[in-house]
Order: structure tokens, then sequence, then C-alpha cells
């Protein structure tokens, strides 16, 4: 089983170390209608807080499958109903926690890596009732089993079938509602001939009307499916199987979007065309890793006997069974003929499964390199995806096919009911393949001989899209983005100049920088039309063939579209007619986007082919690169609210105004910190506040621009008998309310896991040891702030924390039993050059024991008179120290009195506080 199968969807929060509590599911609705062109999901789950305390913090994460677009996220919490808008991921959490630091309830949802969603949830109250509301929308997939389309559903939305790995909270179960799957069938006018659910769920099925339809209708082009009994859990993916008249003939749709002059186009279709058959090499490439071991297996032997029986004679092949290591049948591929069949059937039939884990980079990697270059190469991987691994097995894909030119494809099976279908897909689009999906008990004999038959037809590698327009006979070729012409923007005024000696300049000061997280980036401009994929894949039978156009100024309105190709049997073409989409609602336009930014994902898309003059963008550009397309797919995922990659959707409380307010200066902490014996057990994530903040008032808004605190100056001595006799006495009383918090355990912390740690554990779903603390378990920290969420791990926690930007770690808090470097006090120089060492990547300081011994007496003082051993707290102690007692050595320092300065600026109480410390030095 996967390690998505395994994991169940759910929300919780913790109580120990590894002990997760989950709040009981009142509710799930999950209602989907699928049309000629998409489908769309309403997933709404609604849970209950019973645990009679507010819940700082709860989580959950849950896989949808590979391509989905989520376009909504609403959250009702109690009273208060709060709609998520798309952000850069980065400003999304700090507007996130800003609403938390202020006590309201809030929810952030976050694209994580393999294909899975992350929902936190902050403040909720007691006894609440928590209802989160996603609509998510994706292009219909094939089913070549039937020649009709598949449509899944993931479990994982779902408590499966067996135990919670924690405590379930009770919960009145007369207020149970259990589960209601709905899928509604709208194919606007084409006949819907057969609906039937090979995962063996049990159905109840209306033809010719829909859920939604207040009167019962006659109407043949629709239907609609729900569970046929109501329960709580389901024990496999929800799947469907529907035959409809003409659902693979081309169409080709037209829809605004509610930025003027912006629009959409897709068009879809399964091909249906004769070509004379190829006789390439063909390599199968079987999972054999130890979570393939029974009905799994049964079903990836069958499969092989289908294919092997099918192939035709002049082919080449061979077979290559992975896991933990790999084998292939023969060294080299060699013909089909009766004995070699034989062979390899009888190598087939030995599979039992057996080979360990799942490493599928380096049969991948052997194929390439033992393929018979003078023919074409077809890749027929069959596995159930259970590896972490993905980046790096598409970026070879990538690199030998669109690359290097391979001439190859990669056709994908996936096998099982908790098959990863980003693995699946990916690995098929990044090898211009197709992939299909097998459950374990599933009939394929067709789906598997169309397979094959799709990796006989030519490679046609030159499919290209034209548009036709309506008031002339002017027809558009829609470029490839390798013959565009990308321009760089000159600013539009002259820049003034500098002065190289200005007496008026203060260089205490540090100069104002755009708040633009891209501005030092080239401006290249955006084309007219972008194609998504830029590069279209091959047209093959019995798998859906999309293509879509994010238009903005065009002129004239497309009367249809015209697809071209060349093989050895001649020209290919297809026209298409445009329709416009009368009452449009967007998700054209959102899979558009989406389709756009995975390109932009994958290392594929218009930017990576994009030119300056002569020279690819991606070259003239490329210690920058990374964050262009980083740009590119943030202004995509703002623009049209979907989220991804680098876009989070976050929903906060408006104000009395009823506007949203966009924090961008908030915490940003990656370290966690763990304690036992909170009030009711809880525990809670990151070192941030389910209440307004309990020291200091948020400071007033004329302040919050760019400036620092620490400059250069003052003089030597005194600053730690003045740090020391400072009080909070001069601060009003409401800004000193403060939180005690019982001690942490006494359980020695473990080193810091890095985040190349984490990936690695992940990949071999392998729990990681648990996190040292935040900071030091010494008993004056012990008076800290209110309890923090650790979250106990999943796979799914392993993506969320190995998704993190930055270089430093993933965990890492430095405490009293690691080795850290004595400050000496006797000498200043020694003394700096230590300090500036144990500066954090973005600007901070920790506390460990050399800056406690360093600053022992002042210490004492501060938390005797109330103030916390914080990390604001420490970078302001060190700042004031190297302004007043090491200003003689400022060159060697003040860039990082600069990071420390920036990273001040990212809290709210920090510039009151240092503003109280530097009065306290100053008298």
């Amino acid at each position: 089983m996967s390690v998505f199968g395994k994991h169940i969807c759910g929300c919780y929060y913790t109580t120990s170390y590894y002990n997760r509590t989950y709040l009981p599911q009142v509710h799930l609705d999950s209602h989907t209608t699928i049309t000629p062109l998409y489908f769309t999901t309403k997933l709404s789950q609604t849970f209950h807080n019973p645990s009679g305390v507010q819940l700082p913090e709860t989580r959950y994460t849950f896989p949808l499958y590979d391509g989905v677009a989520v376009s909504s996220f609403t959250c009702t919490i109690g009273e208060k109903v709060i709609k998520g808008h798309v952000e850069q991921k980065e400003q999304a959490r700090k507007t996130f926690d800003a609403a938390v630091s202020r006590g309201e309830t809030a929810g952030l949802l976050e694209s994580l890596p393999t294909g899975v969603f992350g929902v936190t949830l902050g403040n909720v109250p007691v006894d609440a009732t928590i209802q989160v509301d996603i609509t998510y929308g994706g292009e219909l997939k094939h089913d070549a089993q039937i020649d009709g389309l598949r449509y899944n559903l993931p479990t994982s939305i779902a408590p499966r079938y067996g135990k919670y790995p924690g405590e379930l909270l009770k919960l009145d179960s007369a207020i149970i509602k259990g589960m209601k799957i709905t899928v509604d069938i709208d194919m606007q006018g084409s006949t819907v001939r057969k609906v039937q659910c090979p995962s063996d769920h049990s159905i109840a099925l209306d033809i010719g009307t829909l859920s939604t339809t207040s009167e019962p209708t006659s109407d043949m082009s629709k239907a609609s499916v729900s569970l046929a009994h109501n329960t709580t859990e389901l024990g496999s993916d929800f799947v469907l199987q529907i035959l409809i008249d003409d659902i693979g003939s081309p169409k080709a749709i037209l829809e605004k979007h509610s930025i003027p002059g912006r629009e959409a186009l897709m068009a879809t279709f399964v091909p249906r065309f004769n070509l004379k058959p190829i006789r390439p090499e063909i390599i199968f490439i079987a999972d054999q890793s130890g979570s393939m071991q029974g009905s799994k297996n049964t079903a990836l032997v069958a499969a092989l006997k289908t294919f092997l029986k099918s192939l035709p004679t002049g082919v080449r092949f061979n077979i290559c069974a992975f896991g933990s290591r790999h084998t292939f049948l023969w060294e080299k591929s060699v013909p089909y003929n009766q004995e070699n069949y034989s062979h390899a059937l009888h190598f087939v039939q030995g599979f039992s499964a057996s080979y360990g884990g799942t490493e599928l980079l380096r049969p991948i990697q052997a194929a390439f390199e033992s393929h018979l270059s003078d023919i074409p190469l077809e890749l027929f991987v069959l596995t159930d995806g259970e590896i972490y691994a993905e980046s790096q097995l598409f970026d070879h894909v990538n690199s030998q096919i669109h690359d290097k030119k391979v001439d190859a494809r990669c056709f994908v099976l996936g096998v099982g009911r908790d098959v990863s279908h980003t693995l699946v897909e990916g690995l098929a689009r990044a090898g211009n393949g197709i992939s299909q999906f097998i459950t374990d008990d599933e009939v394929m004999d067709f789906k598997v001989v169309r397979m094959l038959k799709a990796a006989l037809y030519p490679h046609v590698k030159d499919y290209r899209l034209e548009i036709k327009y309506e008031e002339t006979e002017d027809f558009e070729m829609v470029e490839s983005p390798a013959s565009k012409q990308a321009v760089v923007v000159p600013p539009s005024q002259p820049k003034m100049s500098i002065s190289l000696f200005d007496q008026s300049v203060d260089l205490s000061d540090t100069p104002d920088e755009n708040t633009d997280r891209y501005a030092h980036l080239p401006n290249i401009a955006v084309p007219e039309s972008i194609q998504a994929p830029h590069v279209i894949p091959p047209l093959l039978p019995f798998s859906r063939t999309t293509v879509y156009l994010l238009l903005q100024d065009i002129k004239q309105t497309p009367k249809s579209v015209i697809l071209h190709g060349t093989c050895s049997d001649g020209p290919l073409m297809l026209e298409i007619p445009v329709k416009r989409m009368d009452n449009p609602d967007y998700t054209i336009n959102v899979l558009s986007a989406k389709k756009a930014i995975q390109e932009l994902e994958e290392g594929r898309g218009w930017l990576i082919a994009a030119k300056e003059g002569t020279e690819l963008v991606k070259d003239k550009h490329s210690s920058r690169f990374d964050e262009l397309v980083e740009r590119e797919a943030v202004r995509l995922g703002i623009d049209y609210q979907v989220a991804n990659k680098w876009c989070s959707f976050v929903a906060i409380e408006a104000n009395k105004n009823g506007e949203r307010v966009s924090e961008d200066k908030v915490q940003m902490d990656t370290d966690l910190q763990v304690g036992h014996g909170y009030p009711e057990g809880i525990v809670k994530k990151r070192c941030r506040r389910a209440l307004p903040s309990p020291v200091f008032l948020q400071p007033d808004s004329s302040s919050r621009h760019r400036k620092s605190f620490v400059g250069r100056g003052g003089g030597r001595g005194g600053a730690m008998l003045a740090l020391a006799q400072m009080s909070p006495s001069a601060i009003p009383a409401q800004r000193q309310a403060v939180m005690t918090l019982p001690p942490p355990s006494a359980s020695t912390p473990q080193a810091p896991i890095r985040r190349d740690q984490l990936r690695e554990l992940a990949a071999r779903n392998v729990t990681p040891p648990l996190p040292a603390a935040c900071a030091s378990a010494a008993p004056s920290f012990a008076q800290a702030a209110d309890p923090v969420a650790y979250l106990a791990y999943s796979p799914y926690d392993y993506a969320y924390l190995a998704s993190q930007d930055g270089s430093s770690p993933v965990i890492h808090a430095p405490s009293d039993t690691e080795d850290a470097p004595t400050i000496p006090i006797d000498n200043t120089l020694a003394a700096v050059r230590t300090i500036v060492d144990l500066q954090c990547f973005d600007g901070h300081w920790n506390w460990n024991k050399g800056l406690r011994n360093f600053f022992a007496f002042a210490i004492t003082k501060m938390t005797n008179s109330g103030f916390q051993e914080t990390p604001v707290l420490a970078t302001v102690l060190v700042l004031a120290w190297l302004k007043t007692s090491a200003t003689e050595y400022s060159d060697l320092w003040e860039m990082v009195a600069d990071k420390g300065n920036e990273w001040l600026l990212t809290h709210e109480n920090s510039e009151l506080l240092m503003s109280t410390v530097m009065s306290a030095l100053a008298g």
C-alpha cells in the first residue's frame, strides 16, 4: 500500500510528541459535476471541537489527484465565515500568522509536494463546529478499458477503514451525519450509455436527472450517482467509469475572465486516426518492491502477461524488475520470438514483490543507457508509485527526451487502489506518453492492449496550433516559445545620477528598498498568448488530448483552432470550431492557468524556451532563472486565484470596513518548541500566540516603515549594568501581560534534523526522531509564553516540512545541552566574531549556553522583572551590546546588524522593546 493509502485524513491537534487527537468528523459532503469539458468538485468537511478548550492550531493534509486546480477555500468556524484568497506562499503564511497572533480565526491552504494539500486552522473556539469548503476542478481522464471517462475520488478525504493513529474524541452519535458523495453527469446533449463502479462501492444511479434538479426529468444526457448507503468511512478510492456518446469528439471553448481583456481557450478531444504502426524497442519496467505484495502484484503480473502476448513480431523487447535493486532479463533488448517470449513469461511468473524498497530512477537511467539508438524506444512502467523522489525522476526523463532529444516515450500503468497519481501522470507527461490506472481486481485487457497500440503509433514531434479568426480569413500560428522573443522592458524614465559624495547622506541609515520580492529581476514581457502545454504532446488513440491558450489583448474573436502535424504517411490536420461560453464561471481560465503553472513546476513551459534576442532567457539569466520561474507562477496564481507550489490560499477575518488585513510584517520562525504538561495536554506549533500579543501592543502604523534599530556610535562599557537595571515599569500595564507555562520534559533534546535527512526519512516512510525544543529547557525559559503545537509526523507532514524554503534546518533550536562556543568577556574582538557566527540565516539570534553565560547578569534581572527569553529579546540584546560596547569593530558587525534589524521589523513588539532597551542604556 502506498504511503498515501495509509494516511487517515482528519482534523487534529497533538497532545504529546507522537500522539494526535482527532476531532470527530460530523459530516462529509462531496458534490462533483462532470461536463463534456472538465469536472468540478465541492468538498465540504465538517468537524466539531468537543475538547473543552480553544485550539490554537489544528491541521490536516490530504492528496488530490495530479493536475487538480484548487480554486476556492472557505472556512466556517462557529459563527464566523472566512473566505480565502491567493497570495504568494510566504506572504500568505505571514498573513495567517498575523491573524492568529491577533486572536482571530484564520485558515491556510497550501499546496505541498507529491500532490498533497495542507489545511491549517487557527484559534478554533471551544465547542465550535468547523466546516471547510474547498472547490477544485480538473481535466477529464479517459479510460481505455471502456473508451470512456474515468472519475476518481480519493478516499483520503475521509477516514480510512481501520484505526486512527491517535485518539478520536467522542461525540454524541446523534449529530454524526456520516458521508455523502454525489456525482452529477451533465453531458449537455450527449447520451449517457453506462455508469459503473469498478471500485465495488454500492451506488445508487438515476439516469435522466441531476441531484440539483427540483423536478424529475428524463434527459438521457444527464445522470446522478451517489453512495447507496450512509457510511462514515471508505475502504478504497471511489471510482466511476462512464460511457457517453461522442465524449471524445473535438471541442474548443472560449471563456472570458473577470480581468478585462483576458480570455482562455480550451481545445480537447480523444484522437481517432490510423497510421502505419512502427516496430520499436519496448522495455517493461515492473515494480517488485514490497508495497506491491498481494493483489497488486497479481494484477501487475496479469497485465504483463497481456502485454507480452500482444506484442507484434518485429519489435525488440526487454523486462526489468525493480525495487531497492533492479534486474534486466537481458543485457540488451532481444527480438520478439517464441523462445524469448517463453523465457520472458517464465521470468514474469516468478515475480513475488520481494525487491525491498522502491527506487525507480536507477532502472529508468539504465533503460536509457542500454537502449538501441537506431530505433524508437517505448518504456512501459508498471507501479503503485510509492516513491518520494519524483522530481529527480521527472528531471531525468525531461533531460533525455526534451533536452537530449532521445527518440523515446514513456507509458505508465498505475496499479492498485492507492496508487500515486502524481507519479504516474507526471512520469507519462514528462515522457510524452500516456497513463492509465487499474484497481487490484479490475478487468484490464482492453486497457493494456490499447496502451500497447498507442505505443506502436509513429513518433510525431511537430504538432502545432493555429487560430483562425471570425471577421477575416486571417490565420495566426501560435508559435512555439522557442521562436518567440522575450522582451526585457526598459525603464519608463531615465534614472537620475547619484552623487558619489553627498554630505547630506547618513551612512548609518539603511537605504530604502522595494518591498517587491522580485524587484531585482529583469522584467520579461509576458506574451499575448501562452500555450499549455507549450509543446503539444503526441496525439494517441484512447488518450484525451487537451491544449489551453491564455489570451490577453486579442483584438479578434477566434473562429476555429487548427492542429497540424507531419509524419511519414503525410500531413496531419484537425480543425475544431470555437464556441464561446455564454455564462462563464472561469473554470477554463483556472484550468488553463493551472496547466501553465504545472509546466513551470516541472521544468517546462513558455518561459523555459523563451529567448531574449538569440539567447535563451534561462541561459542569459541562469543565476536568477529559478526566481523568474517562481515570479511567473506567482503572477498566474494570484491573477487566476490558483494554489500552487509558490502560492497559497489564506482566509482571515475582515476588519470593520469589511476588508481583509494582509500583514507583511510577521514572525516567520522555522523552529518548533516541544513540551509536556500544558493545560489539557495541548501543545501549539511555532512560537506564535493564540491571543493578542501578551507583552506589547502593535506599534503605530507610522513606525512601520523600514528603519535601523541599531546604528553605529555610543560609548563603551556599562551596557550590561544598564540592561540589568532595566525593568518593564516604564511600559504601560496593559502591555506587560505575561503568560506562564509549565516546564518542558527533562528529556534530552536531540540534534536538529536537516532537510535532506527529512527527505530521506520521508522516502523510506520512517518516522523522524523527536525535534529539539525551540529554546533551552532551562528553568528560566520555562516561564515562557503560551503552548506550542508540535504536530505528530505522517508522510504528509514530511512533504510539508521538506517543502519549506530556505537553507537553514527545518527543525533547529540550540539548547543548553548542545555544544555552543564560549563568548569571551575579556576580548571584545573575539566576542564580536563569536556572536556574528551565532547569527541565524534570517538575521536573528537564538538563545544558547554561550549567549546565556555572556548575558547572565542581565538575563537574571530581566526574567525576574517579567521579561521572556525569546529570540526577539536575544536579538535586541546582541544588537544593543554591539552598538554600545563594540563600536570600534562596527565594520565587522554592521551588515549582520542590518540583517538583525530587518528580522526585528517582522515582529510587531520588537520596535518598542528596542526603544525601551536603548532608552535604558542611554539613561
